[in-house]
């Protein structure tokens, strides 16, 4: 069903945390409004332990897939949920503070682990590393559900409630997908969406072939 009676359903992007062991996520995301622009770039030379083989020159072709860098810019806005606050009291009473906070969480250490890791480090004992205990996976329709880390957040709050909740916003979420090494550490099911990722990638350009196949004789010159 849709968010709202009469409105057309459609598929939303999201970002899934999953935790180190259990393949259910322990946070999401679902983007308000789906991007108009989803900017991405492959870096051929940065892919993180990637090693040209022997003999081979810069200009081989990398052993291990390009780091794929993603710019989503997200535009949040509280506006339809305060048309109806009867449905939406928290929006009421929080403006976007929820869905900002969310996004914000996705670089910050969770407080609770910081402190666990601090007295056991005081007690001698094994430290935990938080940035190990979290997997971000952005969710883009069907065919691209891929593993990222988040480099960097950009927020630009634009108007406010009597508050002072934001009621608009733009979140610019600067990610980039695990290098190998990283997918090693990765637990199970981490590995498999990657995988999965690759496949379909690989799936849809074999589509492509095939679809272009018919166009052969206006293409080739004899």
């Amino acid at each position: 069903m849709s968010e709202f009676p009469g409105r057309p359903r459609v598929a939303k992007g999201a970002l899934l945390v999953f935790g180190p062991i259990v393949p259910v996520p322990v946070q999401l995301i679902v983007f308000p409004l789906n991007p108009e622009t989803l900017a991405r770039r492959f870096d051929l030379g940065q892919a993180a332990g990637a090693k040209p083989a022997a003999g081979a020159g810069e200009a081989a072709t990398p052993a291990t897939a390009p780091v794929e860098s993603l710019t989503v810019t997200l535009a949040l806005d509280a506006a339809d949920r305060l048309e109806h606050p009867a449905a939406n009291p928290i929006t009421v009473v929080s403006g976007l503070l929820p869905v900002i906070s969310a996004i914000e969480q996705l670089i910050h250490p969770s407080t609770v682990l910081v402190k666990l890791t601090q007295a056991l480090a005081t007690a001698g004992l094994a430290t935990i590393t938080p940035s190990g205990l979290r997997w971000t996976v952005l969710v883009w329709g069907a065919g691209r559900v891929l593993p990222v880390k988040v480099g960097g957040l950009s927020i630009t709050e634009q108007a406010f409630d009597a508050r002072l909740n934001p009621i608009t916003a733009h979140a610019e979420l600067q990610l980039t997908t695990l290098s190998r090494d990283e997918l090693a550490a990765a637990p199970v099911h981490i590995r498999a969406l990657a995988d999965v990722h690759a496949i379909a990638r690989e799936v849809f350009a074999a589509v492509n072939t095939a679809q272009s196949a018919a166009q052969i004789p206006s293409v080739l010159p004899f």
